[in-house]
């Protein structure tokens, strides 16, 4: 299920709630995005095929009008909620935060003043991507906040998320994209911090 029509003209924090209210509604039960602040701010999307770690608190509880997202609040009731999840059958601890996530922030530290913006082919979150059903495969809000933002890099992570701008060549037209291998397993620090550099330096050298 796509778009079923072209979203207006974003130009303000103030028009991007009022565009993405319409189309998640409020409360929503999807996770569009995650980012420190305002969106429009944010150059560079880390892009992922669908969020793994389905949470209680709403998308909305963590959206201040005229500020954006407040991810500081987000991550602790992320924290939070992870750890009173029950482990699964033959587990005795778990992390504080998934591999992905540890991953994302490296790269998030290391860009710098580079605005990421943390999204998925598709907001619903589900333990494994292949749980994901037909009628909740909506590429609506990915589509609003590449028109909306308009990011000049793309890093895509994951076979799955790959394959869909393989398969729709006209998404991310215009926009440096790059592709990694899924962020849950075989990353280093360092290689993550690494992928950070590269996008702080490509963004500065943006006019």
């Amino acid at each position: 299920m796509n778009a079923s029509r072209t979203s207006p003209t974003v130009t303000t924090l103030a028009e991007f709630e009022r565009e993405l209210e319409r189309i998640i509604h409020r409360p929503t039960t999807w996770r569009p995005f995650v980012c420190n602040g305002s969106p429009l701010a944010c150059k560079a999307f880390i892009v992922g095929f669908n969020p793994a770690t389905s949470m209680d608190a709403g998308f909305w509880d963590f959206w201040r009008s005229g500020h954006g997202f407040d991810k500081e609040k987000w991550f602790e009731r992320y924290k939070d909620e992870r750890q009173r999840r029950p482990l699964a059958p033959g587990r005795t601890r778990r992390s504080a935060v998934s591999p992905s996530r540890r991953v994302i922030e490296w790269i998030i530290e290391e860009a710098g003043p580079v605005g990421v913006l943390e999204t998925n082919i598709y907001a619903t979150a589900t333990r494994t991507a292949k749980e994901l059903a037909k009628e909740q495969q909506c590429t609506q809000p990915f589509e609003f906040l590449l028109d909306a933002v308009k990011p000049s890099i793309l890093l895509i992570h994951g076979t799955k998320a790959a394959e869909y701008f393989h398969t729709h060549k006209d998404v991310g037209r215009g926009v440096e994209i790059i592709e990694n291998r899924h962020f849950s397993r075989g990353w280093s620090e360092v290689d993550a911090r690494v992928l950070g550099r590269r996008i702080r330096d490509e963004c500065a050298s943006l006019p």
